[in-house]
C-alpha cells in the first residue's frame, strides 16, 4: 500500500505539484518514516524509465502503448522499467558505470541490487558491483544511498581515503574540502580511512561524522528534523534555518553557474526559509530583504550588496 501511494505521488511530482498537493505530500511524508524511502524508490523507477528511453534512442519519440505516469500511478514501476528499458539500465549499473550530474542536476538512480542512489548537483561517482561486493567510488559531490540488505555483499562507498560501509541502511556522503561528511538516516554504518591506522568507527542513525582525510573524525548528533533539512536537496529544496547569509549563498552556488556573492558586512547575518534549488533569483530577492541589502546583477554574477 505504501509503495502504491508512493508511485501515485511520483506521478504527480513528475507533472508538477500545486500548493495544496505540496502541502499534502509533506503531510504524507511525515506520517511514517517508510514513506520517504518508498517515494525515492518510485522516483528512481521514473528515472529508470527515462534512462531506458535514452539508451534506446527514444527520447524524442513516443513510446507506443506505454504511458510512464499511468504506469507509475498504477504502482507498476518494475514492469514499466522492464517494458521501456528492457533491463538495460539495471545491467549497466550492475557491472559498473559512471554517473555524472551537471551543475543544478539531481538524479534518482535505481541500482542493480535493489538499492537507490540520489545524486546531487555536480557529482561524479562510479558503481562497481560483483557477486560478492558492491562498491561505489564518489570522486566529488554528494549522494544519498538507501541500501538493499545483503550481508553476503557488503556495500562500500569510497570518498577519497574514507570508506563508508553498510549492509542495509540509508546514509548520505558528501566529499568536499579534503574531508568526507557522512549523515546516517537509517541503521548503522562502519567508517574508516585507508590512510590512517585508526580503528573503524560505527555511526548510527541520527548522527553525523566529518572525516578528515588525515586528521580524524568529528561526531555529532543530528536530530531527525535537522537531517531532513540538510538532505532536503533530494526533493530539490534548500532549507535555511537561521543560517548565515554567506553559508546560504555557498549552498545555492552548488546548483548554479551564475555565482551568488555577498557583501562582507552582510555575510554573518541570518536568513530563514524554504527555497527551490533552482530559484536563485527568488532567494537573492528574499534574503536581501531579510538582511536589509539590495540585489545587484552583472554577467554571471548576482550580488547582495549593502
Amino acid at each position: 500500500m505504501i509503495d502504491d501511494f508512493a508511485c501515485r505521488w511520483a506521478a504527480r511530482i513528475d507533472r508538477g505539484l500545486d500548493a495544496p498537493e505540496s502541502a499534502a505530500l509533506q503531510t504524507w511524508l511525515a506520517e511514517d518514516g517508510r514513506h520517504r524511502g518508498a517515494l525515492l524508490r518510485a522516483l528512481a523507477g521514473l528515472s529508470l524509465l527515462d534512462r531506458g528511453r535514452a539508451l534506446g534512442g527514444l527520447d524524442d519519440a513516443p513510446t507506443e502503448g506505454i504511458d510512464r505516469r499511468r504506469l507509475l500511478a498504477m504502482g507498476t514501476v518494475g514492469a514499466a522499467a522492464a517494458a521501456v528499458a528492457g533491463g538495460v539500465g539495471i545491467r549497466l549499473l550492475t557491472r559498473g558505470t559512471s554517473i555524472t550530474t551537471a551543475v543544478g542536476e539531481i538524479r534518482h538512480m535505481p541500482l542493480g541490487d535493489g538499492s537507490v542512489a540520489v545524486v546531487n548537483s555536480h557529482t561524479r561517482l562510479r558503481v562497481r558491483f560483483s557477486e560478492d561486493r558492491r562498491d561505489v567510488e564518489l570522486a566529488e559531490g554528494e549522494a544519498w544511498f538507501q541500501v538493499a540488505k545483503n550481508r553476503a555483499r557488503p556495500f562500500t562507498v569510497a570518498a577519497g581515503p574514507v570508506r563508508v560501509q553498510a549492509v542495509g541502511t540509508a546514509f548520505d556522503v558528501r566529499r568536499h574540502g579534503g574531508a568526507s561528511e557522512v549523515v546516517v538516516t537509517e541503521g548503522t554504518v562502519k567508517i574508516w580511512s585507508v590512510d590512517t591506522d585508526a580503528k573503524p568507527i560505527f555511526v548510527s542513525a541520527g548522527h553525523r561524522a566529518l572525516v578528515s582525510d588525515h586528521v580524524g573524525v568529528e561526531l555529532a548528533a543530528v536530530p531527525p528534523a535537522a537531517a531532513d533539512q540538510q538532505l532536503a536537496w533530494r526533493q530539490g529544496l534548500i532549507v535555511l534555518d537561521n543560517m548565515t547569509l554567506a553559508a546560504a549563498a555557498a549552498e545555492f552556488n552548488r546548483y548554479h553557474d551564475v555565482r551568488l556573492e555577498v557583501a562582507p558586512a552582510l555575510a554573518g547575518r541570518r536568513v530563514v526559509g524554504w527555497f527551490r534549488t533552482d530559484d536563485l533569483e527568488g532567494f537573492a530577492t528574499a534574503s536581501a530583504a531579510m538582511v536589509g541589502g539590495r540585489v545587484e546583477r552583472a554577467p554571471g554574477v548576482i550580488r547582495i550588496a549593502e
